[in-house]
């Protein structure tokens, strides 16, 4: 059913590569999906993605003062083993992120403009054109007057996937291990269940999602959920455990083992929050039936 909407979405949905190191020296790495909206060069995706740039912002601010702490400590005259004993109570947070890059394709790109929502979990940014002079193929987003539940809809992303980035000191950047792109896309089907809406209201809207009768994978989030012709309904943000009110039973090593059953949906960002957002920040898309 997805065969042709497959190779249409593909040509819009790229992978979002985030690393970073923490203040231990650790490092992590971790993918998204993000979708080229127009020849504008405006790109949307999930905002949770972009989480790393939250946090390293709020880290920075942390990590001063401690830093601040300790070169009181060290200012004072007093002898060195009470300094050292006076530091080591100062415990820092060790997941603290000193560093991090959010990686278009696995380019660093330039972000121009952006608008960030983060109770919708839903983020437009621009880059420049020049970065996407290869893209001809862009989506069209869904009527939202004329979805109806029981459509089935496909998910795309980059599941699957684990890597371990490095970073290399001497010049302040990340790495990524060789082969690892270009990255191989996975779809998932799911019906179009209903729709989700909540109290909480950003940008003047209340938050709407969108179920799924299957659930996104861990790679897909900020990628399309579109239908048979490839007009995307909604954008992929989470998963939801819904308990089904009974338990199964198995048998491990001649013992009965009883567990409560659910099902797992997935949650993504409505086409109506989308359209919402994309009039009004004048972005060119085109709307479809």
């Amino acid at each position: 059913m997805f065969k042709d909407a497959y190779e249409i979405a593909k040509k819009y949905t790229f992978p979002l590569v985030v690393t970073l190191r923490f203040f231990d020296k650790t490092i992590e790495g971790g993918l998204g999906s993000f979708i080229i909206l127009n020849d504008d060069g405006w790109l949307m995706t999930a905002a949770h993605n972009l989480g790393a740039s939250f946090a390293f912002n709020q880290h920075q601010n942390e990590i001063k003062e401690y830093q601040e702490k300790i070169q009181k400590i060290n200012n004072k005259q007093i002898k060195e083993g009470q300094k050292k004993a006076l530091i080591r109570a100062i415990k820092p947070n060790k997941k603290w992120v000193t560093d991090f890059s959010i990686l278009l394709s696995g380019k660093s790109i330039q972000i121009e403009e952006y608008y960030i929502y983060g109770k919708h979990d839903l983020a437009f940014f621009r880059v420049d054109k020049s970065a996407i002079n290869d893209q001809k193929v862009f989506p069209k987003i869904i009527n939202p007057k004329n979805i109806k539940s029981g459509t089935s809809l496909c998910k795309l992303g980059f599941p699957f996937v684990e890597f371990s980035p490095t970073f290399n000191d001497a010049t302040g950047q990340f790495e990524l291990p060789q082969n690892l792109l270009p990255l191989p896309l996975f779809p998932i089907e799911g019906l179009y269940t209903r729709n989700l809406l909540t109290n909480e209201v950003e940008g003047e809207i209340n938050v709407q999602y969108l179920e799924t009768s299957s659930p996104g994978l861990k790679g897909q989030s900020g990628g399309p959920i579109f239908d048979k012709h490839g007009n995307i309904y909604a954008v992929q943000s989470k998963n939801v455990t819904l308990p089904l009110g009974f338990t199964g039973s198995v048998k491990v090593k001649g013992k009965t083992i009883e567990e409560n059953q659910f099902l797992n949906v997935g949650i993504g960002v409505h086409a109506e929050t989308i359209k919402f957002f994309l009039d009004k920040h004048n972005i060119k898309y085109e709307l479809t039936d």
